[in-house]
């Protein structure tokens, strides 16, 4: 590799302050609208420095992505490995994805604008991998419980669709209304209504007997 493309030794953060700079500047300029410049001034390096780590502007918004890919993968995997009620995994799981979602609020604003916003000539990524993947998780979970017993049957698309929406509809409030401080604390009230349902006892007694 060229002399020039490598970074300076001593500048072990470039990385770093790059992908921030990027993540700003996509959300509040757009895509289409950042240059390479802009992010290389923001983070304070030259534009070989970008080169080198990344190889150009759609190598680092492509990186940016892929590392949340993965971060959200660890933590499905973890809980698919951890043991323990299918419950309390189908809770940890919400709650680690909602945690996720709000440590890396930033960089959803951009997934946002780019999958609903107008064509920004981004290239392609495969945003619905989350959505899939979670219900896939959530469909897997809901399965073994109504095996083991711990859940009754019923509808399990429709049981995927409550618990995903539930989580959804918490990352959204946390997205788009700040301040309203929705918590994992909340998320997880949320779940207990859909887990113990709406209904006062005797009604639902009285119509499952119908």
């Amino acid at each position: 590799m060229a002399a020039e493309m490598v970074p300076a030794t001593n500048d072990v953060r470039a990385r770093d302050r790059l992908f921030r700079a990027a993540i700003e500047l996509f959300n509040r300029m757009g895509y289409a609208a950042t240059t390479v410049r802009e992010i290389v001034e923001a983070a304070g390096v030259t534009k070989p420095v970008l080169y080198y780590y990344f190889g150009s502007k759609e190598g680092i918004y492509l990186a940016i992505l892929e590392e949340a890919r993965k971060a959200f993968q660890a933590r499905v995997d973890a809980v698919q490995q951890s043991g323990g009620r299918v419950r309390e995994r189908i809770f940890s799981l919400s709650r680690e994805l909602f945690r996720l979602f709000r440590e890396n609020i930033e960089v959803v604003r951009l997934v946002h604008a780019v999958y609903y916003g107008p064509p920004q000539g981004a290239p392609p990524f495969d945003f619905d991998a989350f959505h899939y993947t979670f219900e896939a998780v959530l469909e897997h979970l809901i399965e073994e419980g109504v095996r083991v017993g711990e859940l009754r049957p019923g509808n399990i698309r429709a049981m995927v669709t409550a618990l995903h929406g539930a989580t959804g509809a918490c990352m959204e409030i946390a997205l788009a209304h700040p301040e309203v401080g929705v918590d994992e604390t909340e998320l997880d009230q949320v779940l207990e209504v859909i887990f113990e349902g709406i209904a006062r006892q005797k009604r639902r007694d009285k119509e499952q007997h119908r």
